[in-house]
């Protein structure tokens, strides 16, 4: 049966939760309570702060536990491409939760950000702000997002977990529900009620904290500002279903204009929280802008050769290969001459699934025979891209910089001043040894962060280009006529220093060619600058990557190409 289906299914189970003898409300306290089992989930709406609700006059803040072993609950398993849900990878047991919450005004932030490891097999947390708001009966309810996160991986599974403090300080159950992801290969929907408890801290200490969110309105407002527009443009789905479709939205003269975020159980209450993953936007965004800040700082190094940095990669084939040949995925190493032919191969695997640097960096340096020149051709490697982070840091370790890291060092400070969430300060590494960055994969992003990443390169004046070399960076966004790039898959498709970019010209009807750089992610995700300052992204795992139809119908209120024929 279809995704499609399964995930209507779902809908209706969640619907049947709400509309049995009880009240959403009773059902909801009778879960806390213990007096009720848990065999349809709730829909998301259930965990949102409600309407009207205020926040506690009085602050806490302590540490939430869960006694793992679930009082009931369910599992639907939706899509298994991988064939993963097997008994060594407990997917339906999840690792232990015990996590501190500060609260501030309703919001209940998290102590411990970014990637959460764990002794579980399969998944580690990332955790995100909540909100915590008075019931009627003077009790404080605690509701907080989180994601699951594949280990080695970037897959994210969305969820929600909620608690009630009583008056008297006794904590409920906790009801925990998983309805949505990112990730195109495993897909499920996750239910149960659990022991909890709650102990009050005093001396805990928040991570700094994000800077002010772009100015945001729901995306229908763009019909209010731009009379006429039709939003569901945006949302393409004649080719993308709603069910596959995690966030969009654009970034339009100053405004970010977003969509709810929908789940197999309605609404997500925590949108602006939400973990989303990045998958190859970060050969854009780490790789890429990596080079460039290194290139800005170290003047050459993007010329520097792979063979001396890197000493694993010392056979024939790697003679002459730059830094940015292995970031234009034009070493001229390659089995199949046709762009991403490698890359789906059943051998590629042993990259993805290499853990340790030593593995991963093997693949890399050895999997591939020298077949064409470097700098001529491009083909789609994921592990080149790995393997350009890999040089980017031998090279500071070799000229005195021992524990300087080229993404925490370099791009740390970029996502510092755009005021980017805690998510943003690392990306996935390699364990055991020499952790390596992925490079190539691995970021972690709210939808915020991508509006303020995609806006500012869009405005060629944004102060933070000022950190990155600018003929790599002119090149990279399409400012540098000369210098596209290579072709990269398709006629109107080019890649250049870690970014694609689409000629729009046929498409939008231009005079001219007309070359929109974007970053592309796995499974269907999205984000294309426009002109002035403006973007689109989407982020879904429909497998679908298109946008012609959104840039078309925003060229109709912002200029795209300037003179149609």
């Amino acid at each position: 049966m279809s995704r499609l289906f399964y995930a209507f299914i779902a809908v209706i189970i969640a619907g049947c939760a709400a509309q049995a003898d009880m009240t959403m409300e009773q059902k909801r306290k009778a879960l806390f309570d213990g007096t009720a089992s848990y065999k349809l989930a709730l829909p998301f709406e259930a965990f949102a702060m409600p309407d009207g609700a205020t926040a506690p006059s009085s602050e806490i803040q302590g540490t939430l536990k869960l006694d793992m072993m679930a009082l009931g609950g369910g599992f639907q398993l939706l899509r298994d491409g991988y064939k993963v849900v097997k008994p060594q990878n407990r997917i339906k047991d999840l690792p232990p939760f015990e996590f501190s919450y500060v609260q501030s005004g309703n919001r209940l932030l998290p102590v411990q950000t970014g990637i959460i490891e764990t002794d579980h097999p399969y998944f580690e947390w990332m955790l995100s702000a909540g909100r915590t708001w008075m019931g009627d009966q003077g009790e404080r309810y605690l509701s907080v997002p989180f994601a699951l996160l594949e280990k080695n991986a970037n897959c994210v599974h969305n969820g929600a977990l909620m608690v009630r403090l009583s008056a008297d300080g006794k904590t409920s159950n906790a009801l925990l529900q998983i309805g949505s992801e990112t990730c195109q290969y495993l897909q499920f929907n996750f239910w149960a009620v659990y022991p909890a408890s709650w102990q009050t801290k005093s001396d805990l200490t928040l991570p700094p904290a994000a800077k002010a969110p772009f100015p945001f309105k729901d995306i229908s407002a763009l019909s209010v500002d731009y009379p006429g527009f039709q939003t569901d443009r945006l949302a393409q789905p004649e080719i993308i279903s709603p069910f596959t479709m995690t966030a969009y939205g654009v970034v339009l003269n100053g405004n970010h204009y977003g969509a709810a975020c929908g789940t197999r159980m309605g609404p997500y209450p925590f949108c602006d929280d939400m973990v989303i993953p990045s998958y190859s936007l970060a050969k854009s965004l780490a790789g890429g802008m990596g080079l460039m800040a290194l290139e800005k700082n170290f003047p050459g190094v993007s010329n520097a050769l792979i063979t001396d940095y890197v000493p694993e990669c010392q056979g024939k084939q790697w003679r002459g290969i730059t830094f940015e040949n292995a970031l234009d995925m034009t070493t001229g190493n390659y089995k199949s001459s046709k762009p991403h032919v490698d890359e789906g191969a059943a051998y590629f695997v042993l990259f993805f699934d290499g853990k340790t640097s030593a593995e991963k960096t093997k693949f890399s340096c050895t999997e591939f025979k020298r077949r064409s020149k470097p700098g001529k051709k491009w083909v789609y490697h994921t592990s080149d891209t790995y393997l350009a982070g890999v040089a980017m840091n031998g090279y500071l370790k070799a000229h005195g910089n021992e524990k300087t890291d080229y993404y925490r060092d370099f791009l740390g400070p970029v996502w510092q001043e755009l005021g980017l969430s805690p998510l943003s300060a690392d990306i996935r590494r390699t364990v055991g040894n020499n952790p390596a960055p992925f490079s190539g994969y691995g970021m972690y992003l709210h939808r915020d962060d991508i509006a303020k990443i995609g806006a500012a390169l869009a405005d060629p004046n944004h102060k933070i280009q000022g950190y990155f070399d600018n003929n790599m960076l002119d090149s990279a966004l399409q400012r540098t006529p000369s210098d596209r790039g290579l072709k990269a898959g398709g006629k109107d498709l080019k890649y250049q220093n870690g970014f694609w970019a689409w000629n729009a010209q046929k498409s939008l009807g231009c005079k001219d060619p007309t070359w929109l750089p974007f970053f592309s992610g796995y499974g269907g995700i999205t984000v294309v600058m426009l002109p002035g300052g403006n973007m689109f992204y989407y982020v879904s795992d429909s497998g679908v990557h298109a946008f012609a139809g959104p840039v078309k119908a925003l060229s109709d209120i912002t200029p795209v190409c300037g003179e149609n024929k």
